[in-house]
């Protein structure tokens, strides 16, 4: 089993990004109790143990924000971001990103840097956009019957955007909807779609369905 540490190291990078000036800070009070040791060294007193251990610590604590900056050069902290480029983050994150919770009435996907920024759908009522969606792509499967939902993006309780999604083939699969009178799907809601899909489904259910990715 292959364990993908990419979400991890991205997180502790944008952690650190975010307490940048609190870790210099760190790094200069290390840096500082060093150059205090080295004096009293450089007069005697065997602490040379110590000095270079607060000086490692010391180049360790600086050099992190600079880290940060390599792993990430062109990601901002989520909380600066603008409304925007919290949209654009759909479509530059991959899914393995979001950690997805289901429940027997809804599902929660957030954002394993940041799980401030999440989405969120319901599959009663409430979370129903049409409860007998009809399009000949969507009801060509086995099943026919397809129900759209709403997808809210939410930061920090804030709702950002809503999106539709569509259930095809008795909930087999949810699938992006394409443009209207188009069999053209938007990336952001394939990315949306595959976020949530449990089995690899989404780009088989949409090549039976015959839609195809439009990246604008």
């Amino acid at each position: 089993m292959t364990i993908n540490y990419r979400p991890l190291i991205e997180s502790l990078a944008l952690w650190l990004k975010e307490q940048a000036h609190a870790v210099r800070v760190i790094g200069g009070i290390f840096l500082l109790l060093a150059l205090v040791l080295g004096i009293v060294w450089s007069m005697g007193v065997e602490l040379e143990p110590i000095a270079f251990v607060l000086s490692l610590l010391a180049s360790v604590f600086l050099s992190l924000p600079s880290v940060a900056e390599y792993i990430l050069p062109d990601r901002k902290p989520i909380r600066h971001m603008s409304f925007d480029e919290l949209l654009r983050l759909i479509d530059e994150e991959e899914p393995s990103a979001w950690k997805v919770l289901h429940t027997d009435w809804a599902a929660e996907a957030f954002l394993r840097s940041d799980p401030r920024l999440r989405f969120r759908t319901r599959n009663d009522e409430v979370g129903v956009e049409c409860d007998d969606f009809k399009e000949p792509w969507a009801n060509q499967h086995p099943n026919p019957r397809a129900i759209t939902y709403w997808y809210d993006y939410f930061y920090d309780g804030n709702l950002i955007e809503r999106f539709i999604l569509v259930d095809v083939d008795g909930n087999r699969a949810t699938l992006p909807l394409p443009k209207p009178g188009t069999t053209y799907v938007p990336m952001r809601l394939y990315r949306i779609a595959k976020i949530f899909e449990r089995n690899n489904e989404v780009d088989d259910y949409m090549q039976r369905s015959g839609l195809s990715i439009h990246d604008s």
